[in-house]
């Protein structure tokens, strides 16, 4: 079965609500990593330009889509979804997009949250039948890093067939790498010249940085 990316924006009602959200991650977090081997991935993390102090981001891959719904029954799981719905936290309801993985650049070692790697979420919706064509151009990219950047630590390819949409979790060493290296690589370039026709201009980039949970399996080759 395909493993599932999962990315999540969640915008709370205030610095304080946040914070709430935060601590019941971290309850999800002690609990997952010991006891769901097929949770391969769990980050929360925070924008760059984190003006408002109510925002976050999730990270979160699944060796499949029962390990994704085996992960939403659990107590603590249970317990956010609680909060979320009587506690106030929450400005509007969270945006969550669920995807099948279509391309995977695995690094050689598990990154580490404390290393404060450069994270990029980023999503491109494509005109109505293209998304086939427009996936090949993005698998190129995925090979490209594989084969070429070392100092990128992992490239996740999510597709979203619903919305006609393409979803990357791009994870670097530093944010000087993805600027002066990966953001001009001729894979990139390639990328753009050849599928950017079929862009419908619906497009977004944001830069975050994780604060909890855990980037990977250290007995898995993976993100």
């Amino acid at each position: 079965m395909a493993q599932i990316i999962v990315t999540a924006r969640i915008v709370c009602a205030s610095p304080s609500a946040r914070e709430k959200v935060l601590a019941a991650f971290h309850k999800i977090i002690e609990f997952t990593y010991p006891n769901e081997p097929d949770v391969l991935r769990y980050v929360v993390t925070l924008p760059l330009d984190d003006t408002t102090g109510t925002v976050l981001y999730m990270i979160e891959e699944y060796a499949s889509s029962a390990a994704n719904d085996a992960h939403v029954a659990t107590a603590p799981v249970q317990d956010l979804i609680q909060l979320f719905t009587t506690g106030n936290v929450l400005a509007q309801p969270p945006e969550v997009h669920i995807c099948p993985v279509v391309g995977h650049k695995t690094s050689a070692k598990v990154s580490r949250i404390e290393a404060n790697p450069a994270i990029v979420l980023a999503h491109v919706v494509y005109k109505p039948d293209t998304l086939s064509h427009a996936l090949k151009g993005w698998r190129k990219v995925v090979e490209y890093v594989e084969s070429n950047e070392y100092w990128t630590q992992g490239y996740t390819l999510g597709k979203e067939e619903e919305s006609n949409c393409v979803r990357t979790v791009e994870v670097y060493e530093s944010w000087g790498f993805v600027d002066k290296v990966h953001a001009g690589s001729e894979a990139v370039r390639e990328n753009a010249k050849e599928n950017g026709k079929d862009r419908t201009g619906i497009e977004g980039t944001v830069r975050v940085r994780a604060v909890d949970g855990f980037m990977g399996r250290e007995n898995l080759v993976k993100l």
